[in-house]
């Protein structure tokens, strides 16, 4: 069997198909969840930007690479697509996930540091249309208010009749959600199509976990600062465990701990390196939460690691036996 490398000097006796199909059963409780809470259009976003990326990786592979069409198509690029499209609210334009894959294609191809690359493929696009559509991109409505599948816009008028505060917004307020812990735990409140469905992402890291596709370690190791640090420096409006609960259950939190902290390609490659980038995204976007009003720091400080995560990884590298590290 064909070896597939994940990251430099990794090699495993799994196929890059192999792999690719780990992640989409990964993501099939998101997608069930999802298209329940929000509806068809869902179906219809993410087959744009997975279609869609998947051609358009094909063709820059293909014509400007020149490999061959049997290693031109890779699928995770589809994933990396839908990934995309998860951490996006239901009421988006059909156009954002065109945009949206023609970044997750340039984020996958650019590579600067020994193979690996320099930005998560899933996580840059979302960043940049957060900083130039904020206001499509912060346009929540409350779960089973159903929109069109096929509009490639939806009535502005509509989505006001719907439109609700996500409890990232209540806690740039200063207060925690209204609806409480459990509706973020189990995916009613409101949010993007993704990043709501907390439990069903839970059952991606198992399954992720089990097929050692991604280490719980690394997901632990960002929560637990924040959680801590929630603790400590509660908000004035509400009890400390419950402020701390709310702030690791919202926002791009849980799809940063599960999927971004695990992206083979981004992340250091040593066990140590790993640890030390997550609990660094961790302590960072809390503190980003308290100064952030609101805003999804999030993204951005994943591709600030990501830019880190080459020097992290030089740094618990372990030294060659009977040389000098740093040698």
């Amino acid at each position: 069997m064909a070896k597939q490398a994940f990251a430099p000097y990794v090699h495993t006796d799994i196929t890059n198909t192999a792999k690719s199909t780990e992640w989409l059963i990964a993501l099939l409780p998101m997608l069930i969840w999802s298209v329940y809470a929000f509806g068809a259009r869902v179906i219809t976003l993410c087959a744009i930007s997975a279609v869609l990326s998947l051609a358009l990786d094909f063709a820059l592979r293909y014509f400007l690479y020149g490999m061959p069409i049997k290693t031109s198509i890779d699928i995770m690029t589809a994933v990396y697509g839908i990934l995309c499209v998860f951490s996006m609210p239901v009421t988006v334009p059909l156009w954002i996930p065109m945009i949206a894959s023609v970044f997750v294609v340039i984020a996958k191809n650019v590579r600067v540091f020994r193979g690996k690359r320099l930005f998560n493929p899933y996580i840059f696009p979302t960043a940049l249309l957060y900083l130039c559509f904020n206001a499509k991109m912060t346009c929540f409505t409350r779960p089973f208010a159903y929109f069109s599948a096929t509009s490639f816009s939806i009535d502005q008028r509509l989505i006001d009749g719907y439109r609700v505060i996500s409890p990232l917004q209540y806690m740039a307020d200063g207060s925690v959600y209204e609806d409480g812990v459990l509706a973020q735990l189990y995916g009613y409140a409101s949010g993007n199509i993704g990043e709501i469905a907390v439990a069903a992402m839970l059952l991606s890291l198992l399954w992720l976990c089990i097929r050692k596709e991604a280490d719980w370690k690394s997901s632990v190791a960002m929560l637990a600062p924040l959680l801590l640090l929630s603790l400590v420096f509660p908000s004035d409006d509400a009890e400390s465990n419950y402020y701390a609960f709310s702030i690791i259950l919202s926002g791009a939190i849980p799809f940063i701990s599960v999927f971004a902290v695990n992206e083979s390609n981004t992340v250091p490659i040593t066990k140590n390196g790993r640890l030390i980038f997550a609990f660094a995204c961790g302590v960072l976007i809390f503190l980003t939460r308290k100064i952030g009003n609101g805003f999804e720091w999030g993204y951005y400080i994943v591709l600030l690691m990501n830019i880190a995560s080459p020097f992290i990884e030089r740094f618990t590298k372990p030294a060659p036996l009977g040389s000098k590290k740093g040698k």
